[in-house]
Parts: C-alpha cells; sequence; structure tokens
C-alpha cells in the first residue's frame, strides 16, 4: 500500500509537521498623554494591536520605575489614566483596567501566550509602581480586589499551571502575586491566600523549575523558582499567625522549598533562610506545630547541605553562606520553641517512668531500669526517645568532616541528652581504629566533644534524682561512645603516632573526669533506695572497666611518651593520678613504680632545661599528678637519692619550690611537701604550726639575699632532712636534753629538724673544705630560727640551741652571738597566719570550744550527717524472690548480675524454710557451673560446694553466720576476675579444705599479717577485706566472732590498728569507721566496744592527731554515737565518771 500525502483544496501536499512558532518582538510607541494610553489599551481582538498597546505601557512603567527618573510629567499621565479608568462608585463588581482585563480574557479564550505573558508583566510593573506613593494605593487596591474576581483567578491559576516551558508566562504571573500579596502592608493578602486554590495553584512544581545551564543565574532574569521562593517568604511576611500555619501545613509546597537551595543563588539562600528564620522560628505566636511542619528531617538534611555550598560569593565583611545555615540550624536545634526539640527525660528511656517502676523493681532483683532496656534492645534493637525527628537528622551529618557540623551536633546532644546513645547506636559506619589521616582526626576531635558534654543534674531534666538510676549502658555511651572500645583505645595509646596517642589520653582523662561526676551523683546521699544506686554505681565501674585499656597498657603508653613531649606526658600522668582517684581497685591491680618518672621530672626542673614559663608549669603539673600517684604508694622513699641525682626527691621539690619563677603556682606540691613532712615527723604536729612554711619562708629568704649561698645550702639540708626522717624520736629527745628543760606546757616544743641540724653541724664545721657551707649557714640559721620563733616555738629552747650553733658557726668576731635570734620577723613569700575567711561556709565545723563550765570541748558531725556518711546499706538483705530469678538465668549472669549472690544471701534468712530451700538451690546452681562452659566453673563449682557442706550440717540450728555468708558473696566477684591481686589468695583458700570453720573469719590473718602477693597491692587488699567484714557485721552472734581472743589478737583490735598507718588514705580509714558505725546499731556493741577495747580513748586519740577539720568532726560524731548507744550506767561505775568529761563533745 503506498505512502499517503495530506494536500489542500487545491490539491498541493501539505506537510504533517507542526509549523514552528515564532514570536515576534511586539512594536511600541511612546506615550504622551492619558488620552493616548486609554486608546492603546482599550481592548481589540487584534493580537499585534494589543501586544502593541501592552508594550508600550510596559516601557512607559519601566521608565517610572528607573531610580534616576523624576518625570512628574509622566505620572501625572498615568494618574490621569487611572482615575479615568476607574469604576463608578455604584458599581457591585467594579473592575479596575477594564481593556486590560478584557486583553487578558481574550488571550485566555485564543490561548495567546504572548498576551497573557504582557499582562502579567503589565501587572506586575503597575503594582510596584502604585506601592511607591500613598496617593496611588487606592488605584493599586482596586487592582488587586480585581484579581481576586472569579475570572481572574481562573487566568491565574491557568498561568500558573502553564507548561514547565513557558517560563515567560509562570515567572511575571508569579512577580504580579507576590506584589499583590506585599501591596499596602498586605492589606489583601487574607483574600488572596483563602483563594489559594488559584493564586497557589501549581506552586509546588513552580518551586522546582530552576535555572538551567552552566553560568549563574542572571538576577535580572530570576527562573520561576527563585519567583516563587520570594512569593512563598512575602506570605509569611504579611500573613497572619492561623493562615501561616495552614501555609506552612502545605507538605507539598514546604517540601519543595528546600528540594534545590543547594543550586539557589546566593543571595536567594540568605533571604530564604532570613526569611524562615525571622517569619518562622523566631514568630512566638506561631505554634510550635506549625513550625515543626517546616522543620523536617529532610528539610534539615538538605539546608545541611549548605556547609558545601559552592557558589557563594559573599564580601569581605558579609557572612557566609555555610555560617548563616550553621546559625540557622543552631537555632532550629537547640530552641525548643522552635518546634523541632521536644523535652526528653535525660538519660532515662522514654517509655519508662523511673518513678512508677519502684514498686515493680524495689523488690526485685536491684536491677533498676536495667531490665527495661535489655526487654527494649531484644525487641527493638534501639533505644526508645522522644526527638526522632533531630535522632534521623543527626545521621545525615558529618560531624568528622566540617568543625561547624561537629558544633551542631555536640550543641544537640548537649540539650537533648538522649540522642547521644541513640545516636552511636544507630550509626556505626565509622570506627576509632588508629589510622593517622584527616578524616580520623575529625572523628576524634568530634568524640573528645561528645565525652567532655555534661551530664545533665539528676540526670534528667527534673528538679530532683527519680526513684531508679538510669541504664547502665546509656549513662555508659554517654562517659565513653561505643567506638571508644577497650580494643580501639589499647590500639590508640599504643600507636607509634604521637598525635593518636595524645588524642586517646585526652579522651581518657575527660572520660574518667566525667565518670567520677557519674558515680558522685549515684552515691548522693538524698536517694531513698540507697541499694540500688549503690548497685547501679558498681555496675557503672565494671562497664567502663570493660571498656577502657587497661591500667598495664596506661603505664606502658606513658613509659613511652618523649621527655620533650612534654604536653603529652602531663595529659598522660594526670590520666594515671585519674585511675588511682577514680579507680582505685584498677590502678592497684598493676604494679606502678613512680620514683623513676619523678626523678626525671625532678632533674629536668633541678637543670634548669626548661626556658619556656609554659614549658614549667607543664612540668609542674607532671610533677604534681606524679607526686598524687606516689601518695597512694607506701614504698616512695621521699629521703634517699637515687642514682644519677646528689639529692632525695624530698629536697629537690624543696629546692623547685624555692627557684620556681613568680607567678607559678605551686600550692599542690607545698601540700604534698607538708604532708610529707608531718607524717615523717620533721616538723611539730601542733594544729596552730605552719609546718614546712618555715623552711621554705628562711629559704626564700636566703635566696633573695644570697643566691650562691643557698647553692651551698643544699647537700647539707638534705643530710639533716634524711636523717631527721629516719630517726624523728632520736632528735625530739635530744632537743629536750640540750635545753634542759622539762617537756611541760605546749608552747615548750621546737621543730626536730633543728635538733638534727645542731647535731651535724659540728662534723661540718670540722672540715676544712665546708669554709663556705659554714658561712652560707651562718646567713641562713639566724632567719629560721627568729621565724620558728615567729611561728610559737619555744623561744627559750631556740636561744640554747643558737647558743649551741653559734659555736661552729663562723662567728670570730662575735657579731652572731651578740646580734642573736632576730625577733619580729614576718612571713613575706608564704604568707601566715592566712587571712581570716569572711564567713564560714555552710557545712564547716569548727574547732575546739569552751563551754559554760570550763571545759574543752571538741568538735563533733551531728547524727543527720554522721549516718549519711558512715551508714552503709545491708547487702545481705534477704530477698526471697532469688530463689525463683537464678534458675532462667546464665551463668554469666548469675556471676556478674549479682543473681547468685542474692541466693547465697538467703542462708543467712531468720526462717529455716528458707534457708533449706536455699542450700538445695546452691547445690544446683554448683552442677549447673560444671556443667557449663564458664571460663571460672570450676573455682565457682568448688566455692559453692564447700560453702553448701560449711551450711549442711548447721542450716537447721540457724542462720549461717554472716561474715561466712558475705565472704562468699566477695569471694565470687574475686574469681570472675582472675587479674585480680586476690584471685591467688582465694583460690589457696579454697584448695584448702572441704568445710570452712564457723569460728574464724576467712582470710583475715593472712591479708592482715603477709605480705600482698602482687607488687602495691596491699591497700586494694585491704579495702576488699573490709568490705567482706562490713558486709559481715549484722547480729549479736557476728559481733562474738569480730571480738573473739584469738593467737593474733581480736578482729577488732586488729581493725582498729589498720587506722594508725600513717599512709593509709581517708577513704580506708572511713571504711573503719564505718564497720564501727555499723557495730553500734547492734544492741550491746558499744559497751563491748568501750570496755574490751577503750573504742573512745581511740577515737579521742585519733581526733586529737588529725589535721583535718572534718576528719575530726568524724570521730567526734561517733564517739558521741557510741556513748548515746552503749550501757551508761555499767561505764560510769567503770570510769569513776571519766568518760563523762571525755566525751564532752559539740555538735558541729
Amino acid at each position: 500500500m503506498g505512502k499517503r500525502f495530506s494536500r489542500d483544496p487545491d490539491g498541493a501536499v501539505v506537510p504533517r509537521k507542526r509549523p514552528k512558532v515564532v514570536h515576534d518582538a511586539p512594536t511600541s510607541e511612546e506615550i504622551h498623554s492619558s488620552r493616548q494610553l486609554q486608546q492603546l489599551l482599550a481592548f481589540s481582538q487584534d493580537p499585534a494591536r494589543a501586544r502593541h498597546g501592552l508594550q508600550s505601557f510596559k516601557l512607559f512603567l519601566d521608565e517610572l520605575l528607573n531610580p534616576d527618573s523624576n518625570d512628574a510629567a509622566r505620572r501625572k499621565i498615568l494618574t490621569d489614566y487611572l482615575e479615568a479608568v476607574k469604576p463608578p462608585d455604584g458599581d457591585e463588581t467594579p473592575v479596575f483596567l477594564p481593556g486590560i482585563m478584557q486583553t487578558w480574557s481574550y488571550g485566555g479564550q485564543t490561548n495567546n501566550d504572548n498576551i497573557m505573558s504582557a499582562v502579567a508583566v503589565v501587572l506586575a510593573l503597575l503594582l510596584k509602581l502604585l506601592s511607591q506613593s500613598l496617593d496611588t494605593v487606592q488605584y493599586g487596591l482596586g487592582i488587586c480586589r480585581t484579581l481576586l474576581q472569579k475570572r481572574q483567578l481562573e487566568l491565574i491559576a491557568r498561568n500558573l499551571s502553564a507548561d514547565k516551558g513557558k517560563a515567560f508566562i509562570i515567572s511575571p504571573t508569579l512577580r504580579m502575586l507576590k506584589e499583590a500579596v506585599t501591596f499596602d502592608g498586605g492589606a489583601v493578602a487574607p483574600p488572596l491566600f483563602r483563594a489559594r486554590a488559584s493564586t497557589l495553584k501549581s506552586l509546588a512544581r513552580n518551586l522546582g523549575i530552576v535555572h538551567m545551564g552552566d553560568e549563574a543565574e542572571d538576577a535580572k532574569r530570576p527562573s520561576p523558582r527563585t519567583i516563587a521562593v520570594l512569593f512563598f517568604l512575602a506570605m509569611l511576611r504579611v500573613l497572619h499567625p492561623e493562615a501561616k500555619k495552614e501555609l506552612l501545613s502545605q507538605r507539598d509546597i514546604v517540601d519543595a522549598l528546600t528540594r534545590d537551595v543547594k543550586q539557589d543563588p546566593p543571595y536567594l539562600v540568605r533571604e530564604l533562610l532570613d526569611g524562615l528564620r525571622s517569619h518562622v522560628l523566631l514568630d512566638d505566636k506561631l505554634s510550635r506545630e506549625a513550625k515543626a511542619r517546616l522543620l523536617t528531617a529532610s528539610t534539615l538534611t538538605r539546608l545541611s547541605a549548605l556547609y558545601h555550598y559552592r557558589l557563594d560569593n559573599a564580601a569581605e565583611n558579609e557572612k557566609s553562606i555555610a555560617d548563616i545555615a550553621h546559625e540557622f540550624l543552631m537555632t532550629a536545634c537547640t530552641n525548643p520553641a522552635c518546634g523541632v526539640l521536644r523535652l526528653d527525660s535525660g538519660f532515662y528511656p522514654r517509655e519508662v517512668d523511673a518513678n512508677a517502676a519502684v514498686s515493680s523493681t524495689v523488690g526485685g532483683d536491684d536491677q533498676g531500669l536495667e531490665a527495661v532496656v535489655r526487654t527494649n534492645k531484644s525487641t527493638k534493637n534501639e533505644i526508645s526517645i522522644r526527638n526522632y525527628t533531630l535522632s534521623n537528622f543527626l545521621l545525615n551529618l558529618r560531624p568528622w568532616s566540617s568543625v561547624k557540623q561537629s558544633e551542631l551536633v555536640t550543641s544537640i546532644f548537649k540539650v537533648a541528652s538522649e540522642l547521644v546513645a541513640n545516636y552511636f547506636q544507630n550509626n556505626k559506619s565509622f570506627n576509632f581504629e588508629p589510622k593517622l589521616s584527616a578524616t580520623w582526626i575529625g572523628y576524634a576531635a568530634f568524640l573528645f566533644n561528645v565525652v567532655t558534654l555534661p551530664i545533665p543534674d539528676c540526670f534528667c531534666r527534673a528538679s530532683a534524682f527519680p526513684e531508679l538510676p538510669p541504664p547502665t549502658s546509656i549513662v555508659m555511651d554517654n562517659i565513653l561512645p561505643p567506638p571508644l572500645n577497650q580494643k580501639a583505645l589499647s590500639r590508640s595509646l599504643a600507636n607509634k603516632s604521637n598525635m593518636i596517642s595524645f588524642f586517646a589520653t585526652r579522651i581518657l582523662v575527660v572520660a574518667i573526669e566525667k565518670l567520677d561526676v557519674a558515680i558522685k551523683m549515684h552515691q548522693d546521699p538524698v536517694h531513698l533506695n540507697k541499694v540500688i544506686w549503690a548497685e547501679a554505681a558498681r555496675r557503672l565501674v565494671n562497664e567502663f572497666c570493660q571498656r577502657s585499656p587497661s591500667i598495664k597498657d596506661m603505664i606502658t603508653a606513658y613509659r613511652s611518651i618523649p621527655e620533650g613531649d612534654i604536653l603529652h606526658r602531663e595529659a598522660a600522668s594526670r590520666l594515671l593520678r585519674l585511675c588511682y582517684e577514680v579507680l582505685p581497685q584498677v590502678a592497684l591491680s598493676a604494679s606502678f613504680d613512680v620514683a623513676p618518672f619523678l626523678e626525671t621530672a625532678l632533674r629536668r626542673l633541678s637543670k634548669h632545661e626548661l626556658d619556656d614559663p609554659r614549658d614549667f608549669g607543664l612540668i609542674l603539673k607532671e610533677l604534681e599528678n606524679l607526686l598524687a600517684i606516689a601518695g597512694f604508694s607506701p614504698g616512695m622513699n621521699w629521703f634517699a637519692a637515687p642514682e644519677g641525682l646528689s639529692l632525695s626527691p624530698f629536697t629537690l621539690l624543696l629546692k623547685v619550690c624555692v627557684d620556681a619563677p613568680h607567678g607559678v603556682g605551686l600550692d599542690a606540691i607545698r601540700q604534698v611537701l607538708n604532708s610529707v613532712a608531718v607524717e615523717q615527723r620533721l616538723v611539730p604536729t601542733d594544729g596552730k604550726h605552719p609546718g614546712l612554711l618555715v623552711l621554705l619562708e628562711a629559704l626564700q629568704d636566703l635566696r633573695q639575699t644570697s643566691p650562691d649561698s643557698l647553692a651551698l645550702l643544699w647537700p647539707f639540708l638534705d643530710n639533716c632532712l634524711t636523717r631527721c626522717a629516719n630517726a624523728p624520736a632520736k632528735y625530739a629527745e635530744e632537743k629536750q636534753e640540750t635545753s634542759q628543760i622539762p617537756a611541760g606546757p605546749s608552747a615548750s616544743f621546737v621543730s626536730p629538724l633543728l635538733a638534727a641540724i645542731s647535731e651535724q653541724l659540728p662534723f661540718v664545721a670540722a672540715k676544712a673544705e665546708e669554709k663556705a657551707t659554714i658561712k652560707a649557714l651562718g646567713r641562713f640559721l639566724p632567719t629560721l630560727l627568729g621565724l620558728c620563733a615567729t611561728a610559737g616555738e619555744s623561744r627559750t629552747l631556740l636561744n640554747a640551741m643558737f647558743s649551741t650553733m653559734v659555736t661552729h658557726l663562723a662567728d670570730s668576731k662575735g657579731k652572731l652571738a651578740k646580734a642573736g635570734i632576730p625577733e619580729g620577723l614576718q612571713f613575706q613569700h608564704n604568707p601566715w597566719p592566712p587571712a581570716p575567711a569572711s564567713g564560714s561556709r555552710p557545712g564547716r565545723v569548727e574547732n575546739s570550744q569552751v563551754d559554760r563550765s570550763g571545759s574543752k570541748t571538741e568538735p563533733a558531725m551531728n547524727a543527720e550527717a554522721l549516718e549519711n556518711v558512715l551508714h552503709v546499706a545491708d547487702h545481705l538483705d534477704v530477698d526471697n524472690s532469688a530463689l525463683v530469678k537464678w534458675s532462667s538465668k546464665t551463668v554469666d549472669e548469675l556471676v556478674d548480675e549479682g543473681y547468685l549472690a542474692s541466693l547465697i544471701s538467703l542462708l543467712v534468712s531468720e526462717h529455716a524454710s528458707i534457708r533449706k530451700e536455699a542450700l538445695v538451690n546452691v547445690l544446683k546452681a554448683a552442677a549447673k557451673f560444671q556443667q557449663s562452659e564458664y571460663e571460672e566453673k570450676e573455682q565457682v563449682w568448688l566455692l559453692l560446694s564447700e560453702l553448701a557442706e560449711t551450711a549442711r550440717d548447721c542450716i537447721n540450728d540457724g542462720p549461717l553466720p554472716s561474715p561466712i555468708v558475705a565472704f562468699a558473696c566477695h569471694a565470687l566477684n574475686v574469681l570472675r576476675d582472675p587479674l585480680s591481686n586476690l584471685y591467688p589468695r582465694v583460690n589457696t583458700f579454697l584448695t584448702r579444705g572441704p568445710v570452712w570453720s564457723l569460728d574464724k573469719l576467712p582470710l583475715v590473718d593472712e591479708l592482715l599479717s603477709e605480705e600482698p602477693d602482687v607488687g602495691d597491692a596491699y591497700y586494694s587488699q585491704t579495702s576488699w577485706l573490709l568490705g567482706y567484714l562490713l558486709d559481715g557485721l549484722r547480729t549479736p552472734r557476728d559481733l562474738q566472732l569480730f571480738h573473739k581472743q584469738r593467737a593474733k589478737g581480736p578482729v577488732f583490735q586488729r581493725v582498729l590498728a589498720l587506722a594508725a598507718n600513717p599512709f593509709m588514705r581517708l577513704p580506708l580509714r572511713t571504711q573503719v569507721l564505718r564497720l564501727l558505725y555499723r557495730a553500734t546499731r547492734i544492741e550491746g556493741a558499744s559497751t563491748t566496744l568501750t570496755t574490751r577495747f577503750d573504742v573512745a580513748g581511740w577515737l579521742e586519740g585519733r581526733q586529737g592527731s588529725c589535721a583535718d577539720a572534718g576528719e575530726a568532726a568524724l570521730y567526734g560524731g561517733l564517739r558521741r554515737r557510741i556513748w548515746e548507744t552503749c550501757d551508761r550506767d555499767r561505764l560510769r561505775a567503770l570510769s569513776r565518771r571519766g568518760l563523762d568529761e571525755g566525751c564532752n563533745i559539740t555538735v558541729g
């Protein structure tokens, strides 16, 4: 079949293709009168004539809108024209500009795109011009009302819904609507918005018609999207809150608003962000729900893309697009009034009420909210939160690649702390494996900022702590985020790159500081459920130890740091110090000899190798940290010169304090020196004496007057200090014999160091090569003795000593003997006495006072404060539900989460039936462990079996002794950790025999009498021992085991002797006092302690030798507690009323 061709009536072939539309440029003419203008704009069905008139009017308006034009005649022509075509006043439907409106309608009927575009252009220009003068506002309002008529609204909708390629129609129409909605301050904005079916027709689509091409968008010929965005912002600016809320509810429009924001020109981005910030975010009249409809996760993500905006051409003093976007996102995401941020519950899951859950958990397993969180994780694998929008938004940010994004994320975490754990749970794309790259450094900096975030008050937004503690997993993720696991941190510390190691060290420092804050919040005395909070604190510490590197890794990393890297060494020493202070059970598990590092720091300071004062300050900081660590080690020898140094560490520290530049903080080093001097009895222990401050002042005075003499003095002074520290009692006796004055009043004392100086002076004077030293001592000793007199030492004894010293000094002319000890010397470098405080702080304990009868009274802590400090919850408190709970748990859960310990605790129950059932279940648990794959199953099985054999014969007679049960519970915690320094001890005990003796306390003799198996583990073992003894003292029967006479003395007597150890720190001394306080809660125990062990006298002696007022008040409060709970009549008779006077104390 042949091809067919179209033919016209004449038979000629007609092509089938659509003819090409050619847009001819319209003609125009210059306008000289209003009459001419009326004729040009009169309706005509001739398209060419209509376009001719509209083009002439457009050029006429362009001239009037030209800012350089001030043609009054042209304005008069326009005014006359508008007045001429104004509709009559009585018209029901007045139509302004009838000729133009009819032409527009005709263009719509004939599908003439050129006319429809030209009308919109003319109306937009006319409204813009009329808005510039108050005289022409009425005409503009009439035109706007005409646009609201049905026919014009249909034409507007048709223009807006034109094909996407007809931007020459869409853009003028949007510009016309923008001018109309803002005309006269938005006078017609409400009716225009009510007609949104026409005026907002296809607005979402038009917001997507962007500029095409490689060149930048021309501001004089903007794309439809640009004009549509400006139209939307104009509506936000003039609409009332309810209409604005309705506008923001148009999802398609709001979504299209920011879809292509990254391609917009800079000026439009600025206007968009400023408009949304001013008229949405900061609009107090707009509801949070309306704002939230705009600030969805997708909108925030698109705006975050502006961090990498590449079209910015900001001027020198102008903010960049990235800065403006950052400010916008910071306001939107951190201000609750903006609708995105919701009030969270801190570290508590959203679906759990920590107060309402008490009734169902307190009587259970003391796990708090842990069970709830475990259930959530097993079912949803996520943490329930309130801020879902922010959670989804955060996953699209890259905080490791941009400082601003890192700041935004951490700012969000600060105001919505629930998001920290949720973020790292959902974002597992990046790990912390050490690799020196820009990405790793950025991620490390981001993690450091996250760790430094503060913990919310009370762990939530409430004003008081909830009944239950927050889940340990959530708290832990806020302290050490999951990427910072033990493997990654250990590798980072051991990395050869100093930068990677330094980053890991700094992160661990702030993490342990944050852990310390969390522990103190768990231990706050306001908690009602102290057992649950204490258990949560224990779990938190255990979890931290499992996630952080071992103390051995930290020590190894510190040893590998070069001496020249001062900043890194200071951070690493601070990390070790924090481990000893916050995690002593971990720190003391490894042997760390601090002496070599202390010597290195002292050597550098003594040789003046540091020219920069900042380096000197960092070395001092490192020295302070090492000194604090040395305080935990009883093996530290302060008075033995190490190899390579001529002076002892104590003397070198003195030298550092004397030679330090002015303004360098030395308070910490001075406190360490003074505490060592007091412990070694180098200085008087009287509370009013300034201690080592006298020697420091004399040395600094000599440094100012004669620096050369000071350099000669150090070896002699070091010799005297060493001898005095090795035999303090000897020099205390010698100074009494030298003075020939009997020891009587309290003012008759001098420093033992002076006696050592007096003894060694003749030996130095006998050496010919020490003449220079003798001259230096002649300058130094009078000042030292004069300052001792100012400090309150006996001038009589000082004069007697000085008369002996002068015979060996270079005083041939007798000037020194004649001058004697100078009087009235003042402390110039170290002010003493310190300036009195303006007022005592709340809770401060005052010094000893004198009551009305004239007898001396001692400070004491009141009963409530004493209970808060010394009372510890009974960890063997019977929980019968343990009989059921343990069977459904795995062996790991039995040990790690305390279910097995709760089962063992039932052996002290008062009910025989419960004890028997508990014994049967203990045997079942032992069998379960023996058949399991638990690593320490043999040891746990042996422990449970021996406990069952011990209890089998006496289970019917009564409860098992509490110390036996407490030992079993505490030994269980030791067996779960093979690295524990008590692991060998416990295993040795278990292999001795199948049954334990019920009248002996396990491991007490071994731990109190024998040296530890591992390094400096003595104090950690003592802490464990006191903990299990405290839990084991509950009943009068238990008390008998504590005061029973034994070969090495009663347990109570040996425990009291522990506190006399000068190296024992306050936490361990407090643990001894807790044991005494627990005893006072047992009937008759206070009387037994007083009659058999004279505990009142022991407390009085400890109080008198205590330099800390708070600790002294603790001793005084415990003395009062013992006096109030004992049999007073019996004790008065035994002491002949001496205890009445001895217990005269004042409650602070």
